[in-house]
């Protein structure tokens, strides 16, 4: 959005400046011999000059745009600007929709870890619902499949 609005200062500038055409420009040396120009004068030696808009063909330069070119351009670059920004909306919509799904599964794997080291032992269920008792070795693998789920999850 701050890309939008300043693009379109700068347009809008631009288009402003080009309309008033009529404000006076300044000419001077200063005292290191270097030539300025300015809308204000900044020294007593300055001079307004006169800028004289002329369309010179030199085979490369494109002709003066019309009016409605101008307005096709500008709505053209207008609608380049709202699907960039629309882009970039979009990507960051997504970036924080991984981020938030990566914090519940953060969130979920240190649950189940702390669970596992808060209880006395751990099951796991066969095929009718009985519960069966994890021995040694499967109690340290289900830790460190945990662990590692904490691992992936939450760095």
């Amino acid at each position: 959005m701050k890309l939008r609005n300043s693009l379109l200062f700068i347009l809008s500038f631009t288009m402003l400046s080009v309309s008033v055409h009529a404000a006076p420009v300044y000419k001077w040396v200063d005292e290191d011999g270097q030539v300025h120009y300015g809308s204000k004068p900044k020294s007593k030696n300055a001079k307004e000059i006169e800028i004289k808009k002329k369309y010179i063909d030199s085979g490369n330069a494109p002709a003066p745009l019309s009016a409605q070119e101008r307005a096709d351009k500008q709505k053209r670059f207008i609608n380049a600007l709202d699907a960039e920004n629309k882009a970039v909306a979009e990507a960051k919509k997504k970036k924080e929709k991984q981020q938030e799904l990566k914090l519940k599964r953060c969130n979920a794997a240190r649950d189940q870890l702390r669970r596992y080291e808060n209880s006395g032992a751990l099951y796991d269920l066969d095929e009718k619902g009985n519960r069966i008792l994890l021995n040694k070795k499967q109690y340290e693998q289900a830790m460190q499949q945990a662990r590692a789920r904490v691992e992936k999850w939450c760095n």
